[in-house]
């Protein structure tokens, strides 16, 4: 009897550290068992792992993690990119400083104006281009590391081409009665008496604003193959083309073969009007789509073209100059401009006729294609 008692009390001595130990370990129970399981299932969909004392930890994923080979793949491609737009930033600056600073030598040269009002307009330009570029740096650190972008005060979203239509409205507004100044008084004719480069050298600096907008366009794209950089640099050819357009009626008027004042005019305003249209499809690459862009950008179109075309028909009719290639060129322009408005608002029209009659996709399903809970079996549909 004693030796079954002592038995007895040898296998509770070896029972009670198992029992300490039960609840702690995995396998003591059914239940531990199935919460293991789920600690399993949790794990490998790499989710939140639930602790017994209340503990969260999360797990990071494979797809996640960046490889150190990935990692060095990608480092010469951020570099060549900052260092791309760094180039082309230098250079713009470089065309700003070059094209002002001399459009300031003739201004303070050749008139009785205070030098210093010329140099404060190009400090002006400068500073606004360097800040601009420093909002625009800012706005991509903040769309790579996720940060929600707010819009700006013209309601436009913060993308790729942040600010810069600010910026070559700046350059515009500043540019415009420099040139104008000197093509309307007896400056010109200084500069073509007492400057070493004469009327070639002005032709030069007016022909640099081309480079600038191209240098601008490459200094702020980030994606070498993306949409965006196609879609500015065709609208920059499309800009190329009427600069051009303008500048060759320009030269007629530096040589005095556009008689009338009027006419005159119009070919300095129809070339500056060319030279701010960048500033739309700047402003349009940035902004989402609005219904109006069809008609922002005919209305620009019209605004170049129509007034080129009126000056060489002038020339061709009544002056009796020859046909410029030029002169089709503001047809096709005109018309192309025309039937793209025209396409853009049938395709609003047919949009607004779909999506204000919502019960004629219904007429099109039948009940048997009607699955039970209501919704429609797309493939029948398809397939009938």
């Amino acid at each position: 009897m004693t030796s079954q008692t002592d038995s007895d009390n040898q296998k509770d001595e070896h029972l009670q550290p198992e029992a300490r130990l039960g609840p702690r370990s995995p396998a003591s129970s059914p239940r531990s068992g199935r919460l293991s399981g789920r600690r399993d299932t949790q794990t490998t969909s790499g989710s939140i792992i639930p602790e017994e004392r209340g503990s969260i930890q999360p797990l990071v994923t494979a797809a996640s993690i960046m490889t150190s080979g990935e990692f060095v793949q990608s480092g010469p491609l951020l570099a060549r990119t900052s260092t791309r737009g760094a180039l082309y930033k230098a250079l713009c600056f470089l065309l700003l400083i070059l094209q002002g600073g001399v459009l300031d030598f003739y201004l303070i040269i050749f008139t009785d104006l205070y030098w210093c009002s010329w140099i404060a307009t190009d400090l002006v330009v400068i500073t606004g281009w360097g800040i601009f570029f420093m909002k625009n740096a800012r706005s991509k650190r903040e769309r790579a590391c996720g940060f929600h972008q707010k819009s700006s005060i013209f309601g436009c979203t913060l993308g790729e081409f942040t600010y810069a239509y600010l910026a070559w409205l700046i350059y515009v507004i500043a540019c415009t009665p420099k040139v104008v100044l000197i093509l309307e008084t007896s400056i010109l004719d200084l500069i073509a008496l007492k400057v070493p480069c004469g009327i070639t050298g002005f032709k030069i600096v007016v022909t640099l604003s081309a480079p600038l907008l191209f240098c601008l366009i490459n200094a702020i794209v980030e994606d070498l193959s993306g949409a965006t950089r196609h879609h500015a640099h065709s609208c920059f050819l499309g800009t190329c083309v009427d600069l051009l357009d303008g500048f060759t009626l320009l030269e007629l008027l530096l040589r005095n073969d556009i008689p009338t004042r009027y006419l005159r005019y119009t070919v300095i305003s129809a070339y500056f009007v060319a030279l701010a249209v960048p500033v739309v499809w700047l402003y349009e690459l940035t902004a989402s789509e609005l219904r109006w862009w069809p008609w922002v950008r005919f209305c620009s179109g019209l605004l170049v073209n129509a007034p080129l075309l009126v000056v060489r028909c002038f020339q061709v009719y009544v002056y009796q100059a020859p046909v410029s290639v030029f002169m089709f060129k503001n047809i096709f322009f005109l018309g192309c401009g025309l039937l793209e408005l025209l396409e853009r608002c049938a395709a609003a029209r047919g949009a607004r006729k779909r999506t204000g009659n919502p019960a004629q996709f219904s007429h099109c399903v039948s009940e048997n294609d009607m699955c039970p809970h209501g919704y429609v079996n797309t493939l029948a549909v398809t397939q009938s």
